[in-house]
């Protein structure tokens, strides 16, 4: 599969079905699109290009349907397969603007039975990262009971049997986990002190008791074609790599090692967004380091993703394109299994953390994330093309990293180019031109070349 397509050929009488005609002297195009046949590959389709965004308690709303299901579409438009959201009881209502029902008390119920939620579920994501927070009453933070655990472990095992069996064949991967944890571990964000040891021991068997519930689930139940893994996510990374001893205990270096089979870590990553190169190479790094090693031979890839960034609370919109740009150059460069922008919708009142602005506008980060989605995927099937088979972590960033050096063009959707006409003849002609398609997904073009030593104009039977 080509994005442009060059062409130098001699035609016989009737024209060549396939190639590209010309509009030219002696020269005649007819170009359409061909219904059902569009310009995809399904390995292409299922590649991770790594960056997408989420939904949460957006401020503003322009359509009838739920909150979530309008802003999971506006997602899925933009060209991403990455979906973020939120699934609990406790703050389900505020997230969404939806009143659960009596009979929703447990996250299979709500993943089954609450139409948006179902309807999200079922639309064409193949990644889904979620805040997941079980019905189940009771928290960590002052000790993990065996009666919490035996319940956090009951619910979550149930949900991710539900997710396998449901889901089964449908190519989806379910990334279970939860928001900022080291605000969980520093009651009123205090990052001048370090957790309790209760809290951090808490928080450790929370972990270990969740990725029981979903590795044991996996091996009870008969699935393919479908993935479920669990997550905890860190956002005072540098306090462990560079604070005191006063304030250096954090999730990443005291919870994260002692959740032995742990499969992901993602990184709410505000405070390394504006590192150089090397130091957010380091960062990286380290998290790496800190995550435990009995998945390594498991999941393929990179295990550590940022679950957040943004310059919605410094930078105006108009602002943000270049430094997202380049932030997602330097993750991708690393390895990042995901780079998730915060967000579609604005959440903060007066800030500026959004795709699409209070007026429905896209922003120019947005235009960087479509763009970017599309000429990536471009990208992978040309790789497939000429080498017959995907590319490696470390080829896509080769391939994909140049595109972010500069702002991202608009696409080309289809254009057919003048070239040259020679040997003209009553039953051949030899011609020469471009045809360009560059929108992943788009129908292929369908061209007729006619020809003659006349201009006989956009009518074909005059040629």
């Amino acid at each position: 599969m080509l994005a442009r397509a060059g062409f130098s050929l001699t035609c016989g009488r009737g024209g060549q079905a396939g190639s590209v005609a010309l509009a030219a002297a002696g020269l005649a195009a007819g170009v359409s699109l061909f219904a059902g046949e569009v310009m995809s590959d399904p390995d292409v389709d299922r590649y991770n290009v790594r960056v997408g965004t989420q939904t949460f308690a957006g401020l503003y709303q322009f359509s009838t349907n739920s909150l979530l299901v309008e802003t999971a579409q506006a997602i899925r438009a933009m060209g991403s397969d990455i979906l973020k959201f939120y699934l609990g009881g406790a703050d389900f209502k505020r997230q969404y603007r939806i009143t659960l029902s009596a009979s929703v008390t447990n996250l299979t119920a709500l993943a089954r039975d609450e139409p948006s939620c179902r309807l999200v579920l079922d639309m064409p994501f193949r990644h889904y990262v979620i805040w997941t927070y079980c019905f189940t009453p009771g928290w960590w933070s002052d000790g993990y009971s065996a009666q919490e655990r035996s319940r956090e472990y009951a619910e979550l095992h149930a949900f991710t049997r539900y997710l396998l069996t449901n889901y089964n064949g449908t190519g989806k991967t379910f990334y279970l986990g939860h928001w900022e944890g080291d605000w969980y571990l520093l009651p009123n964000y205090n990052t001048a002190t370090n957790p309790t040891a209760t809290a951090l021991q808490g928080m450790r068997d929370w972990l270990n008791t969740r990725q029981q519930a979903v590795d044991e689930a996996k091996q009870a139940t008969p699935h393919t074609g479908v993935q479920v893994y669990l997550y905890t996510e860190a956002n005072r990374v540098l306090d462990a790599k560079q604070g005191q001893a006063a304030n250096n205990q954090r999730v990443i270096n005291y919870v994260v090692p002692y959740v032995t089979n742990l499969d992901l870590v993602s990184w709410s990553s505000y405070e390394g967004q504006d590192l150089s190169t090397e130091a957010l190479r380091e960062t990286l790094d380290y998290m790496e380091a800190m995550l435990p090693t009995n998945k390594a031979s498991v999941i393929a890839g990179k295990r550590i993703f940022v679950g957040e960034y943004g310059w919605g609370g410094s930078l105006s919109i108009s602002a943000q394109e270049p430094r997202t740009r380049a932030y997602l150059k330097r993750l991708i460069d690393w390895g990042c299994r995901f780079a998730l922008f915060w967000q579609i919708y604005n959440n903060e009142p007066g800030r500026a953390y959004c795709l699409i602005d209070p007026l429905g506008h896209p922003t120019p980060s947005y235009h960087l994330h479509q763009r970017f989605i599309n000429q990536a995927r471009l990208l992978v099937a040309r790789f497939k093309q000429d080498q017959g088979r995907l590319p490696k972590a470390s080829e896509f960033a080769a391939l994909v990293s140049p595109v972010l050096e500069r702002p991202l063009p608009v696409p080309v959707g289809l254009v057919v180019s003048n070239g040259w006409a020679a040997d003209i003849q009553a039953a051949r002609a030899t011609v020469n031109g471009f045809l360009v398609q560059g929108i992943y997904g788009q129908a292929w073009a369908r061209w007729s070349l006619y020809w003659g030593k006349r201009d006989a104009g956009a009518a074909p039977v005059g040629w």
